[in-house]
């Protein structure tokens, strides 16, 4: 990878600089002028590739909602050099096989990463032979409301040795029988509610776990005030805990589900104002390290069905850059440092990724100011699920380098 870039406002978390600068990147690695082919990068962002903590694939089992291919050309659309996928794919990801297959298969300079399932099936029964899984996977995870507490902490005690991560949506299943945030607002709609204390209380028994085991975990899809509060303290304590907050729960709140968009329900459902505010200060402070997208891809027929029939989730690997840029950091709620930091470094850090050059990590130029209109001429993914779709959008990726 050999480009130089002038006239750009660099953004670079691994120097903590954000100012004008001109990029020279030699044979992966950050050097003074030299020939290369020269972009002009003026009135662009540019900084580090982007790493997603957590995607959702079609392929295999669902290659109508998205195949790898379209995955790929999502992720680089929207200025992803590494994608992470979580294993709920048909079949789930949790045979050595199934790994080396979709590695075998991927074919995108977009770096590929892999979570296992820590369960068969992710059944929440039968523990998977983590050992035999590790040298194909970044990380663990069932991807879903723990319903199992011992086997959770079984597994913990297991996989300490092998230094992977174990990712955890840490809620009470029985609690998360709902569609909306429980509150005013889903009781004037009539929908089933879900309360913060299926989160407060779901992390208050993983963060005993992680007291008890000492092995590291990764807290995904945090989403409430109460959250962020326990994962500070256990922060403060010196727990090996890291969190992320996806892109849907930073941009939207439960004040939109009035229109009842099934693009808008979402697990964990969308929270309240005071919930987005929680969630910016533990970015800005810090506690929460990461932001995923959590890209959920669904075909036309499977999302557009009644709010409380609909399945939960959106396609969000094209669009996060363009919305958390002009939502958050055109509007002063978050500085560009901290949100590239959560889109890139945060997350290379919770896979155990060190090499923080930026030549290594690719380089990605947004130019914050195009306008552009999410349908299915402007997409590389196949799937339609976004509240966006049909509306203009300020702020693209232009390029690229690997």
């Amino acid at each position: 990878m050999d480009f130089g870039l002038t006239g750009s406002r660099v953004v670079d978390p691994t120097r903590g600089w954000d100012g004008p600068e001109e990029v020279w990147v030699q044979a992966g690695q950050r050097v003074g002028p030299h020939e290369t082919t020269v972009t002009d990068g003026t009135g662009w962002v540019s900084g580090p590739g982007l790493v997603d903590l957590y995607a959702h694939s079609g392929e295999p089992g669902h290659e109508r909602r998205e195949t790898l291919a379209s995955l790929a050309a999502a992720a680089q659309a929207g200025g992803y050099q590494r994608l992470t996928l979580l294993p709920d794919t048909r079949p789930a990801l949790d045979q050595v096989n199934i790994l080396r297959a979709l590695h075998n298969t991927w074919a995108s300079p977009v770096q590929l990463g892999l979570l296992a399932a820590m369960t068969l099936g992710q059944a929440g029964e039968q523990t998977v032979e983590a050992g035999e899984l590790a040298p194909w996977v970044v990380g663990f995870t069932d991807a879903q409301p723990v319903g199992n507490w011992r086997q959770l902490r079984n597994f913990l005690e297991y996989v300490q040795p092998l230094a992977r991560p174990v990712f955890v949506y840490a809620r009470e299943g029985q609690l998360t029988q709902g569609v909306a945030r429980e509150g005013a607002t889903a009781l004037a709609l009539g929908l089933a509610g879900v309360p913060e204390v299926a989160e407060t209380s779901g992390l208050q028994t993983l963060l005993a776990l992680v007291r008890l085991t000492g092995t590291p975990v990764h807290v995904m899809r945090l989403a409430t005030a109460g959250g962020v509060y326990l994962i500070r303290q256990a922060k403060q304590e010196g727990l090996p805990v890291t969190a992320s907050v996806t892109v849907s729960h930073l941009i939207h709140t439960e004040d939109e589900l009035w229109s009842l968009d099934p693009h808008l329900r979402f697990d964990p459902p969308l929270g309240s104002n005071l919930d987005r505010a929680a969630l910016l200060a533990g970015l800005r402070d810090g506690t929460v390290d990461a932001i995923a997208t959590d890209h959920t891809p669904w075909t036309y027929a499977e999302k557009t069905l009644p709010f409380t029939q609909t399945p939960a989730g959106s396609i969000m690997l094209e669009l996060s850059l363009s919305l958390l840029w002009s939502r958050l950091v055109a509007l002063g709620d978050l500085e560009a440092l901290t949100l590239w930091t959560a889109l890139s470094t945060g997350p290379r850090r919770i896979l155990g990724l060190t090499d923080d050059t930026p030549g290594a990590m690719g380089w990605v130029a947004f130019n914050p100011a195009e306008p552009w209109q999410v349908n299915h001429q402007n997409l590389h993914s196949l799937s339609p699920a976004t509240p966006w779709w049909g509306e203009m959008l300020q702020g693209r990726v232009c390029r690229m380098w690997f």
